[in-house]
């Protein structure tokens, strides 16, 4: 059994046909248009803009690897610096010869005319 009663959009009402019942049509006036260029221009404007802030983020993160490399470079200098000095002065004391002390067999005191012992 079929429909009794079909509205559509058209004047034709031959059977054996399919009826649509909504316009594939789209009618686009001034302000749709003018919707439409201001969507379009702000979904363009917002890509810019992450963009140039994607960019300028990549650039400080570069400026501050550079700046921490620099730093590391110089921390490295100073230690060699400092490694050198401490093995010249490693150096230093193994080549200076110590003195041998001698055990002390007795002790003597004589007195001072102060009546001060002196050794």
């Amino acid at each position: 059994m079929g429909r009794i009663l079909t509205i559509t959009n058209s004047n034709e009402s031959t059977s054996g046909y399919k009826k649509r019942a909504l316009k594939r049509e789209i009618v686009i006036g001034p302000n749709a248009i003018k919707f439409i260029s201001i969507a379009i221009f702000a979904i363009l404007a917002l890509v810019y803009l992450t963009q140039s802030t994607a960019g300028a983020n990549r650039s400080m993160k570069v400026r501050e690897i550079n700046d921490k490399q620099a730093t590391l470079e110089l921390q490295k200098e100073q230690l060699e610096v400092e490694k050198y000095r401490l093995q010249s002065l490693g150096e230093i004391d193994g080549n200076t010869e110590k003195p041998v002390l001698e055990p002390v067999s007795k002790f003597e005191h004589v007195a001072d005319s102060n009546g001060l012992a002196r050794n």
